[in-house]
């Protein structure tokens, strides 16, 4: 069954991913699944007593939850990330100079979190991965002639394969979790962006 994703639609909420730390462990959790602190701390660099802080924030706001279900011997939380993942739109916040404000911040950790990524794999994925791996690597660009409404509809359509693939891929770690995992796959991390140019002015328009 495909998990519904939460729509974030106020300020506080989406103020509160705008941290480095915080994406990180909301990423780690959402990809290697239920973890500690102290196990977070081993990918997430900052003091587990500083992560601790930031995972708290994380839940209070929605983006995990604890999972009390696997501990052991309940001196340590455990934290998963909530089903079905999080987005934003700006349509859903108000033109006011705070919403502008947290709608950047957000942004600024995302998009250099995705330029990250991309680096790291163009610096090191074919030697870490090998010529497979980098044989499958996908990246495109293109420029298209929309408008508004099209562009909408291109966003949905890429989202219905998004979200088959997603599940796909969620039955997929079900079946391996508990064993050594499923040989030959791995995280694989796509972002994509669709926007009109910002220097270029809409033809017929005044």
């Amino acid at each position: 069954m495909a998990q519904e994703t939460k729509k974030i639609t106020d300020m506080q909420t989406l103020r509160a991913i705008a941290h480095p730390a915080r994406l990180q462990l909301y990423e780690a959790l959402a990809t290697m699944g239920p973890a500690t602190a102290t196990q977070l701390s081993q990918v997430v660099p900052a003091a587990p007593g500083s992560l601790s802080y930031h995972l708290r924030q994380l839940a209070r706001y929605g983006y995990i939850e604890e999972a009390p279900d696997l501990g052991q011997d309940g001196r340590e939380r455990w934290w998963r990330a909530i089903p079905g993942g999080v987005r934003w739109s700006a349509a859903d916040f108000p033109d006011s100079p705070a919403a502008r404000e947290a709608m950047a911040a957000a942004h600024a950790v995302l998009t250099a979190r995705h330029v990250e990524r991309l680096r790291e794999w163009q610096d090191h994925g074919t030697g870490q991965w090998g010529s497979e791996w980098a044989g499958a690597a996908y990246s495109t660009d293109t420029v298209l002639y929309l408008d508004a409404e099209e562009l909408r509809r291109l966003g949905a359509e890429l989202d219905e394969v998004l979200k088959k693939w997603s599940e796909h891929s969620r039955a997929t770690r079900t079946e391996s979790r508990g064993g050594d995992g499923a040989p030959g796959r791995a995280e694989v991390f796509l972002f994509a962006h669709a926007f009109p140019f910002v220097d270029k002015p809409v033809m017929g328009r005044t």
